[in-house]
């Protein structure tokens, strides 16, 4: 797999002070201040981080790119609407039933490996204890691998992708990160201004 060495300090800084000088009037533009609400749309995810369409081609403002085995990296330098219009319509719709119902599927794993294996992980209907060791290990992994699905879940109820009302995405979001222990609205004001600002060392949250 090829992969790209990094630009050197000076291009680099170059291209972060032309891309910052002149103030932005982006709708995607990271706000100035904490304090300021990132736009909660579908939309504000880290597609809308890209460049935009009026801005120079990739291969320009990068210069000539290598890989580690010196030979010459093109990045691919497709649009965001090439990009977009390259996925199918419906995976751009949000279904508020669809969506609890994955949640739904999500708690009740949890439960139901929890019910399981405090049950019949037990001395009493296994007595080897390295068995009972190696299966508690395997709980975790299962509880982890749920736990993550319902925390991807609320991930994007902060995007407001989970359904198409803002009131039952905070709501959803809210218990299901406040059941996994995480902050919800904090995170989710943060986050935003993460995929605002994506990649820039001063703005990117």
């Amino acid at each position: 797999m090829a992969t790209t060495t990094a630009l050197p300090l000076s291009a680099a800084v170059k291209r972060n002070v032309t891309v910052d000088s002149a103030p932005s009037t982006s709708s995607n533009s990271a706000a100035g201040s904490p304090s300021d609400s990132p736009t909660q749309s579908p939309s504000s995810t880290s597609l809308s981080s890209f460049a935009s369409d009026d801005e120079a081609p990739l291969k320009e403002q990068t210069g000539k790119m290598l890989d580690t085995y010196g030979n010459e990296f093109q990045i691919p330098d497709y649009t965001i609407k090439q990009i977009r219009d390259a996925i199918p319509a419906h995976c751009f719709e949000r279904s508020g039933a669809r969506g609890l119902a994955y949640v739904a599927r999500d708690v009740a794993s949890l439960a139901a490996t929890f019910y399981a294996f405090n049950t019949y992980v037990t001395p009493d209907y296994i007595p080897s204890t390295p068995v009972r060791a190696g299966l508690w290990a395997l709980y975790t992994v299962l509880q982890g691998l749920f736990g993550t699905g319902l925390w991807v879940l609320a991930h994007e109820c902060g995007h407001q992708s989970f359904s198409p009302s803002k009131t039952l995405n905070d709501t959803v979001g809210w218990f299901c990160h406040s059941a996994l222990l995480v902050p919800y609205f904090s995170w989710k004001i943060s986050h935003g201004k993460h995929h605002k600002a994506t990649g820039n060392i001063e703005r990117d949250m």
